[in-house]
């Protein structure tokens, strides 16, 4: 009998249904008890340490496929991951130590991190939005926010104490040394032997930013160098009719006076801002030239 397509009087096709699947239809309906549904519970066993031929080993609970449950994974690189795992992949709340002290504490979903707090070895905690540590006008470190600020000429120039030797013509980027030349950073420990290679970005801020040998000069900062004038309720009488001072326009790239300030004006080198009250206060900076 053939099981190809047969056409019933109506001209609507059908396909003839397979001997096999009516065979387990019967079978399935002649064993509802034994064939349903159960949720498959894979025991955990606990083994000594494992070696992988990658340098890396893991101690922990495994299953039938894998690494699973809780366990501690070590690198060849000496960088620990603790946490939770299955099918053989960080799955669940866990942490990676690195052997320079921070810790990347995370929630991890098939081996995708998808939740993340990065803390430094000093034991501050990063924020990725609008972080301001170490910023203007609070660039403290965290030694500083703890044991306080010290006297003139005992500063802490780093947030690592005692502060570490940069090799001459280097740059200290924290976890190693940055070479301009190589565009690589250094094991603090050993000269020649490569950390990393950071981004064509990340070497720009370095440069701008990281402790260096030898230290730049420095000069005054124009940005510090202000001085305010006291109050006045009416401008100066060369400069009250706003039509007389072309230079003079509503500011837009000054910094915030506070909300008791209906309007700042830039005149030059000069900020002129007005109160509620209507008194005017004027603000200049003195700029001096850079000691060579």
């Amino acid at each position: 009998m053939s099981i190809l397509k047969v056409r019933d009087i109506s001209g609507v096709s059908a396909k003839r249904v397979s001997q096999w699947e009516e065979l387990m239809r019967k079978f399935s309906e002649a064993h509802k008890e034994q064939c349903k549904t159960v949720s498959l519970d894979i025991p955990r066993v606990q083994r000594s340490v494992k070696q992988f031929p990658t340098g890396s080993q893991y101690e922990g609970t495994w299953d039938v496929l894998g690494m699973s449950g809780y366990g501690v994974y070590k690198f060849p690189n000496e960088v620990i991951y603790e946490g939770e795992f299955d099918d053989g992949l960080f799955h669940g709340e866990g942490e990676l130590k690195y052997p320079s002290g921070e810790i990347l504490r995370g929630k991890w979903k098939k081996g995708a991190l998808i939740d993340k707090t990065l803390i430094f070895a000093d034991g501050l905690e990063y924020d990725d939005i609008d972080w301001s540590y170490c910023r203007m006008p609070d660039r403290r470190f965290t030694i500083e926010h703890n044991n306080g600020l010290q006297p003139a000429g005992q500063s802490y120039m780093t947030p690592e104490q005692p502060s570490r030797e940069v090799p001459h013509g280097y740059y200290d980027t924290g976890d190693g040394f940055y070479d301009p030349k190589t565009k690589v950073i250094y094991s603090v420990h050993d000269l020649t032997a490569i950390i990393r290679s950071p981004s064509v970005r990340e070497q720009r801020w370095i440069i701008d930013n990281c402790r260096s040998n030898p230290i730049p000069k420095l000069g005054p900062r124009k940005d510090l160098y202000e001085e305010w004038v006291e109050p006045m309720l009416h401008l100066p009488s060369n400069l009250s009719r706003q039509d007389s001072m072309p230079f003079m326009a509503p500011s837009k790239s000054t910094p915030s006076f506070g909300q008791d300030y209906d309007s700042v004006y830039e005149f030059g080198s000069c900020y002129w801002r007005k109160t509620s009250e209507g008194a005017w206060n004027k603000r200049f900076i003195n700029f001096e030239p850079t000691v060579d």
